[in-house]
């Protein structure tokens, strides 16, 4: 059981939109609602017993805490802490797979970096699960284009962010197995700031799976279908996800595809098929706005993700 620096407060983490989770906002500091751990409580989460600084949101079933670390990582003494109510087995299992990726990606730079873990059985029944992890204090990519509202991510950038989230993709392809993320869009980047520069990070890892085989049957269809609906993001999923019937792998194109969408989106604020619905994205079917303006070259290289 994890140690505390005082009783366990009385209410769990509440679902909330999924935009929240494990995504860290650097302003304005959000108010904590009922049941949070306050200001200088003191955590056992493994191996490191940190200091919690502030609340910094809520969502997925999780309390975000910004935590001051006993010594450094990485030349810096701060974190962020996830704690995750649990409610039953299944979603404990979303939670380990994220933990186990986070550990087999350690060390990569495009992937935030996981520090520590810590998982107990409630007394009232489920689970509570802490993960600490990197503090990115630029806070999330959807945030981040939500202040461009009215000036819009120029090409370089979209290249720069992009590059970042392809590498991370990378890393997870080239695991042995490899492993997909299943659930790769803007709101699961998030972005570590140095100055003027700055690091987009792939995050969220519950949805990460290996590659899954043609299904033979129906009933292997319909499985496969209620583990994309729970896993996957409608807007993103590859035509294989859309129709499960047609009976194709799941595999690393599923990714390549979403990284096509996230790619758009990052250049048009929308999805191409937002509209259109499943039937456009089984036909690959997407038109490119007028505005803003882009080169021939980037809407080719979106166009090569399809």
């Amino acid at each position: 059981m994890a140690s505390y620096g005082h009783h366990m407060p009385a209410a769990a983490p509440r679902a909330a939109h999924p935009a929240a989770y494990g995504a860290p906002m650097p302003a304005p500091v959000a108010t904590a609602p009922a049941g949070t751990f306050a200001p200088g409580t003191k955590i056992q989460v493994g191996g490191h017993r940190v200091v919690i600084q502030k609340y910094l949101s809520e969502g997925g079933f999780a309390h975000v805490y910004l935590v001051k670390l006993p010594k450094a990582v990485d030349g810096t003494d701060m974190a962020v802490l996830k704690r995750v109510a649990v409610p039953d087995k299944d979603a404990l299992r979303s939670m380990r797979t994220e933990v186990e990726t986070m550990k087999r990606l350690k060390g990569h730079r495009p992937i935030v970096t996981y520090i520590d873990s810590h998982a107990s059985e409630m007394r009232g029944g489920g689970y509570e699960v802490f993960l600490l992890m990197e503090h990115c204090n630029g806070g999330g990519l959807i945030d981040f284009m939500n202040t461009r509202l009215q000036h819009r991510l120029t090409e370089p950038e979209i290249l720069h962010i992009f590059t970042d989230i392809a590498e991370g993709v990378a890393c997870m392809h080239y695991l042995k197995p490899p492993l997909l993320h299943r659930d790769l869009k803007v709101e699961n980047v998030l972005i570590l700031s140095h100055g003027s520069q700055k690091r987009f990070k792939l995050c969220d890892f519950g949805s990460a799976a290996p590659p899954k085989p043609a299904p033979q049957t129906v009933v292997e269809c319909r499985l496969l279908d209620e583990d994309v609906q729970k896993h996957t993001t409608m807007q993103y999923r590859s035509p294989e996800m859309i129709d499960v019937y047609r009976k194709l792998p799941i595999d690393e194109k599923s990714d390549i595809w979403a990284l096509g969408v996230l790619l758009y989106k990052l250049c048009y604020y929308t999805t191409p098929f937002e509209d259109q619905g499943q039937l456009a994205i089984l036909n690959a079917s997407f038109k490119y706005p007028s505005y803003p303006v882009f080169s021939d070259r980037l809407k080719k290289l979106i166009g090569m993700f399809a």
